[in-house]
């Protein structure tokens, strides 16, 4: 039975409640509140559809989860209404699952063809309109990288970085290419009421919603709920990670946003800087591997441009030499993978032809001893080879055979070698994806020369801050690179990094290493 959008009044309290239900299927009327509710899709099968999530909450003020599946959606999904309350009846009753958990409760609602959900009004029993399960920073690093639970976080806004902050734009429709994700991204610092600044990260409609906030309100908020995130180990921080459940409140929007605002007291210095994700340092400076570990763990997220003087000690292979790039003039991305052709992200086109070309990384050591993988592209890769990276694998391919293809993708080939042992000034260029990267690795832009002594970094430079281009960055007192200390107001308490050796991964535009692609026809 299809669900009834006629309202109702409830003059009888003759209904369970959610956790004296039992069994595997409830018969018995459940009067609940639909909080939330939102799509879940599976993101490596095409951003296929698998059905709906929803937030439940009951008169004693017991959350749980529900799930319409896809096929059942069309039976609901005009009727549903957030913050509304309904008559929930004839449903299945599953254990929750263990990954991504909304709620607390043991038991899942499963709804069924039998399902009914109808709309009802002037409830005589008082169903909370909110239920948060606020955690603190030291909660959330004991939990990071599990997937276990979604919790909620607040605080006070520090930082906010992103382009189009003046925008209220929403993410563009996801491609249907394997493993896609929205690239729209805001960036926050928060300062949560134990002292603590965690870095946040809020991703595609979470992204717009915040911006439609931001500028749409006479008075810019100080303070910000967020539900749902999950925590995230990243560059040695813990950083908070919206999902496709979040919900964003600030200030005045709940009892628990209003509360923090009057205990802090509106306007007291708790303006946040606010700085875009283009904005792009103009000046290059020399800087070594400490100082741009320490660059990306201390500065608001911008584009930047460096010179760094290292020794390449090795050339790496565990994650190939070359890739399969899109043929489009001008476009260098790698090629996806669809159900039936691969497919650049970049161009929005589907390629049928491929070509080879460099993508490798190095092991550099600077003059202090720390190391670093950069990674080398196209133009420097010829250079150094004095080959197409095509030539080269056809090469190797008649020479040892078809059957060993992949110990030769993932050989580095001698020409490639010859770099090691010169001491070169590298131009690399950190992105806006640097500062969340996992597993990061530094890009070359250029070598500027491959015969560079380490006498060219004055003795000084790791002592001076960097040159910020006062048209791009909103300037902040900050200490200089390499001194320690970094203003409690503004930064997160995330600590130092904790070794010696760092690796930094550039973003995904030209190319991103995920699972081994179909391979095409090679044009040499």
């Amino acid at each position: 039975m299809a669900s009834a959008a006629i309202p109702l009044s409830i003059d009888q309290s003759s209904f369970q409640v959610l956790d004296k239900i039992e069994g595997q299927f409830c018969n018995e009327e459940v009067f609940i509140r639909l909080l939330h509710f939102w799509e879940a899709r599976n993101f490596k099968k095409g951003n296929v559809l698998m059905g709906v999530e929803l937030l439940l909450l009951d008169a004693e003020s017991k959350a749980v989860q529900g799930f319409i599946s896809a096929n059942r959606l069309f039976r609901h999904e005009e009727s549903l209404k957030r913050n509304s309350v309904y008559k929930l009846k004839k449903f299945m009753i599953r254990p929750a699952k263990a990954l991504y958990r909304v709620s607390d409760h043991k038991n899942t609602i499963c709804f069924t063809d039998l399902t009914t959900m109808i709309s009802v009004v002037d409830c005589e029993e008082k169903i909370p309109t909110q239920k948060f399960r606020l955690r603190r920073f030291n909660d959330f690093a004991t939990i990071a990288d599990r997937d276990y639970d979604l919790f909620d976080a607040i605080g006070q806004l520090r930082l906010i970085t992103g382009d189009n902050l003046k925008s209220p734009t929403t993410a563009e429709p996801p491609m249907e290419v394997a493993e896609n994700r929205s690239k729209d991204r805001v960036f926050l610092h928060l300062l949560m009421q134990d002292g603590q600044t965690i870095r946040v990260n809020l991703w595609g409609d979470i992204a717009g919603a915040f911006r439609a906030t931001w500028n749409t309100s006479f008075v810019q908020p100080t303070v910000i709920l967020i539900t749902t995130v999950n925590p995230k180990t990243i560059g040695g921080a813990v950083t908070l990670n919206s999902t496709s459940a979040t919900r964003l409140f600030f200030d005045t929007d709940v009892p628990e946003t209003a509360e923090l605002i009057t205990s802090i007291g509106r306007g007291a210095g708790t303006t946040p800087t606010v700085t875009t994700a283009s904005s792009a340092i103009t000046k290059y400076e020399i800087v070594t591997i400490a100082e741009i570990n320490q660059f990306l763990q201390n500065e608001p997220q911008v584009v930047v441009s460096f010179y760094c003087i290292g020794t390449v000690v090795d050339v790496l292979g565990q994650s190939g030499w070359n890739y399969v790039s899109c043929t489009s003039a001008g476009c260098n991305a790698k090629l996806g993978k669809t159900e039936t052709s691969l497919y650049c992200a970049t161009c929005k086109k589907t390629n049928n032809v491929g070509v080879h070309r460099y993508r490798f990384e190095i092991s550099v050591r600077d003059k202090n001893g720390d190391v670093a993988t950069f990674v080398v592209f196209d133009t420097d890769g010829r250079n150094i080879a004095g080959r197409n990276a095509a030539d080269v694998l056809n090469e190797s391919i008649q020479s040892a055979g078809e059957a060993a293809r992949h110990e030769i993708q993932t050989t580095p080939p001698e020409c490639l070698r010859s770099i090691v042992g010169r001491t070169c000034k590298f131009q690399i260029k950190i992105k806006e994806y640097n500062f969340t990267a996992s597993r990061q690795t530094i890009t070359v832009s250029r070598i500027v020369t491959d015969d560079a002594t380490f006498d060219a970094l004055p003795p000084s430079v790791s002592n001076a801050p960097l040159a910020v281009a006062e048209t791009s960055v909103k300037k902040r007192s900050t200490p200089p690179m390499g001194s320690g200390t970094v203003p409690a107001a503004n930064q997160p308490s995330v600590g130092d990094p904790t070794a010696n050796t760092v690796t930094i991964k550039t973003g995904p535009e030209e190319y991103d290493a995920g699972k081994p692609e179909k391979r095409p026809r090679v044009e040499n």
